[in-house]
């Protein structure tokens, strides 16, 4: 079984991992402390631990055993070394089952560049607690030239960026969601089965650790969509839903310091895009490099009842139901 050391040289020898550091301010070293039970000593058993599992498991080929992508996994179970790694196998099988959704998220691929040029999705930056500030502008996903599975490729593709990112795995995110100028068909082009595949990649697969979540001008015609699309959330993602009428509400969530001109801050919106796509093609490699991992296909479509290795999304349903018993 081949493990991957951070970038991604192989070696099948675990007495060679590189020791950890923790280099982040001390404020990540707090939160981790207060939220996440994670100090040096619980850290290392829980890294010794998680690999020794993967070497073991006789269904997972080859898989990243680096500790910063080990990290995601046990950051996001508060270090319950079983509950992690029930969440990496879970993500591993999902890109594998899923290709179309989850694997080659490149880019340089011209649909990638198309739909960051129009900027449907900012990081605003960093509050003052260590949480990563998000800004969703819905209107800006194009409703008729791109599939849903397309613009679920390019939040996949942020989401393994920003994964990398330590402060984000410890200090977890705060989404901001303005649905002012978004169109019928911004809503419309979503399939029930696109909208589980999308949820269920936001609140069960992806080690995502959402403080909360604020969404303001939704029109009527897109509630029937966001109702679905939010039935398929985990309860306690649920839980930090908080949904107002006028944008105006929405800003008072915004930290001043990282709040847009056009929200009548200072930031600008330009050059944040440009710093966030540095990020995304300095990360390149890696995240193309996560389509080297393998665990036994078949085993887990036999597992979760799916016929053939290759399921069509059609089968999402039944495999993500599955995939959410805790």
């Amino acid at each position: 079984m081949e493990s991957f050391l951070a970038p991604y040289s192989v070696d099948k020898c675990p007495k060679d991992y590189d020791e950890y550091k923790f280099t982040l301010p001390e404020l990540y070293r707090d939160l981790a402390k207060e939220e996440l039970r994670e100090d040096d000593s619980v850290r290392e058993k829980a890294l010794a631990e998680m690999r020794q599992w993967i070497v073991e498991n006789p269904h997972i080929r080859k898989c990243r055993t680096d500790a910063k992508f080990l990290l995601r996994f046990l950051r996001f179970r508060q270090f319950s070394v079983p509950m992690a790694c029930e969440a990496l196998e879970r993500y591993l099988a999902v890109r594998e089952l899923y290709p179309s959704w989850f694997k080659n998220l490149d880019c340089n691929e011209p649909i990638m560049k198309e739909i960051f040029h129009n900027a449907p999705f900012t990081l605003l930056g960093w509050d003052d607690a260590g949480q990563l500030v998000g800004l969703s502008q819905f209107k800006h996903f194009d409703g008729e030239k791109h599939a849903p599975f397309q613009d679920g490729r390019f939040m996949v593709m942020l989401m393994e960026t920003m994964l990398e990112c330590e402060e984000f795995q410890i200090g977890g995110c705060q989404e901001l969601l303005d649905f002012t100028g978004s169109t019928v068909q911004n809503f419309e082009k979503w399939s029930t089965t696109d909208l589980r595949i999308m949820m269920e990649t936001y609140s069960f697969v992806y080690p995502l650790r959402y403080t909360s979540i604020h969404s303001a001008a939704l029109p009527k015609y897109g509630v029937p969509t966001i109702d679905t699309f939010m039935a398929f959330a985990n309860p306690k993602m649920r839980e930090k839903v908080y949904c107002y009428s006028t944008v105006a509400e929405l800003e008072k969530h915004i930290p001043p310091q990282l709040k847009p001109i056009e929200y009548g801050g200072k930031a600008d919106m330009e050059e944040l895009k440009r710093t966030l796509w540095k990020r995304v093609e300095s990360h390149r490699e890696i995240v193309l490099g996560l389509d080297r991992m393998e665990i036994d296909v078949e085993h887990y479509a036999c597992l979760w009842n799916i016929e053939g290795a290759s399921p069509s999304e059609i089968a999402a349903g039944p495999m993500f139901k599955q995939l959410n018993i805790h």
